[in-house]
């Protein structure tokens, strides 16, 4: 891979990096101190994106364009979700707030947890960027973190006033990913 492409695609990433890094500060709520599992994720993260540097500038990445697309779909997850949430943020991963309200415009429409999704797009982009097996670790292990969290929060709408709302929604909208037929039915 020629310095360009290196720089871009390490651009694009960086890019994601900081943007959600600016989200855990200036657009999640938290009801307290930072959760444990948060600081466990965030610190994770740190970690595991200095080691796709690392190897971004070392390996050839065959399947940059690819990389930078699923930056690029990432960014533009994460905007929409911020836009859709702005009035009412949710709270931080791993928090254990009661839900006050139900999100289900914009991204929200088709997933119920767009955040998480902008961030496995980022993951999986890594790991296609670096384009060796131990790129791979970064979004599975990044990609359990987030399907635990998110489990968390559907139990706290299982247990909360909005329990039938969230299950009428969650018929309808996937966890991570739309559902085609379900959103046709409409």
């Amino acid at each position: 891979m020629n310095i360009l492409t290196t720089a871009l695609t390490g651009f694009d990433a960086t890019l994601c990096f900081a943007v959600f890094s600016w989200g855990v500060k200036g657009h999640f709520r938290s009801t307290g101190a930072m959760p444990l599992g948060m600081k466990l994720t965030s610190a994770l993260s740190l970690a595991l994106f200095a080691a796709f540097l690392w190897h971004l500038r070392q390996g050839p990445a065959l399947y940059w364009p690819v990389a930078i697309v699923l930056f690029t779909m990432s960014l533009a997850v994460f905007a929409a979700a911020i836009v859709a949430s702005r009035r009412t943020p949710p709270t931080l991963a791993f928090d254990t707030d009661s839900p006050s309200f139900l999100l289900r415009h914009g991204p929200y429409r088709y997933v119920r947890h767009p955040f998480y999704l902008a961030y496995v797009l980022f993951w999986f982009g890594t790991a296609i960027a670096v384009h060796a097996l131990a790129g791979w670790l970064a979004p599975v292990l990044m990609t359990g973190l987030y399907i635990e969290a998110a489990t968390r929060e559907e139990r706290k709408f299982a247990n909360s006033e909005l329990a039938d709302a969230y299950a009428a929604y969650r018929a309808k909208a996937g966890m991570f990913w739309p559902r085609p037929l379900a959103l046709l039915a409409n």
